[in-house]
């Protein structure tokens, strides 16, 4: 009998090794997580290098809390690949959220070759825990040895010095990304308090890309800004932001009872972690997974609660079916807020009270719509409030600028929200779609 070649071996064991990741990952996707991990463990014994393992380790450890674990594939990751965009996002939001210190977030991205991505994460980093020179700077610094960073350049300026992003946005030519370009444009026309040219391109960029919720939000800002009457049709808040109160959901007797339940199962899931990275909080805390991926009961009734007001909602936009792209849960504690910011992959937002401190002044802690997430010269402040109320549901465009009012208590502010996209039936059977957008309605024609 003939052996087998070392070569013919260390192939078998590889194609082992996939095999067994290819498991992991279908093992996860069913919900068997203790037995992905042990798969995703056997084939990095058989061989499987790289960072996909790593990576699918980190996000199973986060998901049931071991978030040092998680820490410790990721560093694993980034060691093995130092420009991965993902391992290096994910492992800055990682150390943030546990540590809140920005030097410990942003070690190894500074450690790692400064290409172009390895650079935006770290200007996006900074933005997101609030130093805009910082991110600005550097922007700069990088976009004079990366043209592809120009941009990226222009965009971190715009906070700190909108003059100066509108002559590095006329040196940068026809250099980035074609629509990264046209926002950057509209940003800083906002900023520079040019009305009428932000108007123009932001028609342009809303007719090009109708179900783009950024451009839509930056289009309301550039018509409110410009006095034109069109921006009171797209954002209708009388007829589009509607409150509901929900009811208990089967098992619980009363809303308070079920309220309580579901705070508690929540504060155990958000545990002692700060805001995640790109995400509208400050002060606070995330969920790291979907809420529907929990199984404590008073977090999976929730769903069965909203059901009802969502489709009395969607019933007066001419919609019976839908289908929720996410959902999460938000902890602010003294001084949090959400900073304006729109919803991408959503059609409707939306925002549900689970518990509000009761001795807040005004309108501190509330919802706010209106005011733009970018600046604009002058500044454009929120034009509509609803006030937080437990049990209460939000509902609201997607496309709208929304945000909250910081507040000052010792006791935290507990919501969940989620996003809704409509199912719409068609002779083919359901298919979920976007495009049934209000903004994809409104008309472009001069109305100044």
């Amino acid at each position: 009998m003939f052996s087998k070649s070392p070569i013919r071996s260390s192939n078998d064991r590889f194609r082992h090794a996939g095999a067994e990741f290819r498991l992991a990952m279908t093992l996860y996707d069913a919900g068997w997580e203790a037995e992905a991990e042990a798969a995703c463990q056997h084939a990095i014994v058989k061989g499987l290098t790289g960072i996909a393992p790593q990576l699918f380790l980190a996000r199973l450890f986060q998901n049931q809390g071991r978030l040092e674990e998680a820490e410790g594939a990721l560093r694993k990751a980034v060691r093995h690949d130092p420009v991965s965009p993902q391992a290096q996002h994910e492992l800055a939001q990682l150390v943030w959220m546990r540590t809140g210190d920005i030097i410990k977030a942003r070690a190894e991205l500074d450690a790692a070759p400064p290409t172009a991505m390895v650079t935006s994460i770290t200007v996006k980093l900074l933005q997101w825990v609030g130093d805009d020179r910082g991110a600005a700077a550097l922007a700069a610094a990088r976009a004079e040895h990366d043209p592809s960073l120009q941009i990226l350049a222009v965009r971190a300026a715009i906070p700190v010095d909108p003059e100066g992003a509108a002559c590095r946005l006329a040196q940068a030519g026809s250099s980035g990304n074609g629509v990264a370009r046209a926002k950057a444009e509209i940003e800083t026309d906002l900023a520079l308090g040019k009305a009428i040219d932000a108007a123009r391109r932001a028609e342009i960029l809303h007719r090009l890309r109708p179900n783009d919720h950024y451009a839509t939000a930056l289009l309301a800002a550039a018509w409110r800004l410009n006095g034109d009457l069109r921006h009171r049709a797209l954002y209708d808040y009388d007829r589009l932001v509607k409150s509901y109160r929900i009811d208990p959901p089967r098992g619980w007797n009363d809303l308070p009872s079920y309220l309580a339940d579901l705070a508690a199962a929540l504060d155990d899931v958000h545990r002692r972690l700060t805001h995640p990275l790109g995400q509208s909080l400050r002060n606070g805390s995330q969920t790291l997974r979907d809420l529907r991926a929990y199984a404590h009961p008073a977090i999976r009734a929730l769903f069965a609660a909203l059901d009802a007001p969502i489709r009395r909602h969607i019933a007066s936009l001419r919609t019976e079916e839908y289908w929720i792209s996410g959902a999460w849960s938000v902890r602010l504690n003294r001084e949090g807020f959400h900073v304006d910011h729109v919803h991408p992959e959503g059609w409707l937002s939306s925002a549900l009270y689970v518990r509000v401190p009761e001795e807040l002044e005004g309108q501190a802690g509330w919802l706010k719509f209106g005011e733009p997430g970018t600046p604009t010269r002058p500044r454009l402040g929120a034009e509509h409030f609803v006030k937080p109320e437990p049990g209460t549901l939000v509902l609201f465009p997607s496309y709208f600028w929304h945000g909250t009012v910081p507040f000052a208590s010792d006791l935290t502010r507990l919501t969940c929200a989620f996003d809704i996209v409509p199912r719409l039936r068609t002779r083919a059977g359901d298919k979920t779609a976007i495009d049934r957008c209000p903004a994809s309605k409104v008309p472009i024609a001069a109305h100044h």
